[in-house]
């Protein structure tokens, strides 16, 4: 019963990991937010194509993460290192599925697009996740407490694996069954998360002043691309009321600057 239960979570997950093949969209989807780290983020871009096309250097970046002097303090408070072809709700969530990798002919091209995400994301998170630890130790603060956990909790929810609060947090159990039903249920929390003020209200001091710097960097950001757009003669979407509001609208085509916030 557990192996046929495991399969059908596999199965499920199917159709969304084929939809989320080849498009490396990692970066401004679910790591978009963390643009703020522009050295981090362009690095993790470029072992995210590296990744697509060779195995080799997907083990690479992997590698250089365990051997990280920070690694074992990224296990301890939960960073989120995923691992494709693995137990399914350790692997990012667009492709949450094995049985897709093994699809004739279009397996190899999942299987590529798994590696480029898990790449992309695992070193953001974890090349942050230093960061932000090293420069709490160079202000001189405690990190014994509650920074470690939260500098971990906030790099997670920044990167699409957020998890939901209050009513709302029974959703985190069984996440391959919600993960069927809903496109991307992590990302959405995460979502929700970095648009709460209770949840920045929650982090230690120092984290909240850094989540709320990528906050600032990545509205201005966003703002900046489109003002651009508009005076470039593209047409935005003013009109909170619009499931276009903040797009740039291009004839039938939608530009999402905001990697959907």
């Amino acid at each position: 019963m557990m192996k046929l239960t495991d399969n059908m979570k596999d199965a499920i997950n199917v159709p969304r990991a084929l939809m989320a093949s080849v498009d490396l969209s990692a970066p401004f989807r679910q790591g978009v937010f963390l643009i703020g780290h522009p050295k981090k983020f362009a690095s993790s871009f470029v072992s995210m194509l590296k990744s697509f096309g060779s195995e080799k250097a997907y083990n690479q970046v992997i590698s250089d993460i365990y051997q990280k002097q920070t690694y074992e303090l990224m296990r301890e408070n939960k960073l989120a290192i995923t691992r494709p072809n693995g137990k399914l709700s350790q692997g990012e969530e667009s492709f949450m599925s094995n049985f897709a990798e093994k699809i004739p002919g279009l397996g190899r091209l999942v299987k590529a697009s798994d590696r480029a995400y898990s790449a992309f994301l695992n070193k953001l998170r974890a090349d942050v996740f230093e960061e932000l630890y090293l420069k709490a130790k160079d202000l001189g603060i405690d990190t014994g407490g509650n920074v470690t956990k939260d500098i971990a909790n906030f790099v997670n929810t920044a990167t699409g694996r957020g998890e939901f609060m209050g009513p709302l947090s029974g959703l985190n159990r069984n996440p391959e069954i919600i993960n069927g039903i809903f496109f991307s249920p992590k990302l959405m929390a995460s979502r929700l998360n970095l648009l709460n003020p209770v949840y920045y209200a929650k982090l230690d001091p120092f984290v909240r002043k850094e989540a709320l710097k990528s906050l600032l960097t990545f509205a201005g950001t966003g703002l900046t691309i489109t003002t651009l757009a508009s005076l470039g003669g593209a047409e935005v979407e003013a009109d909170p009321r619009s499931t276009d509001f903040g797009k740039i609208i291009v004839g039938n085509t939608r530009y999402d600057p905001w990697g959907g916030f």
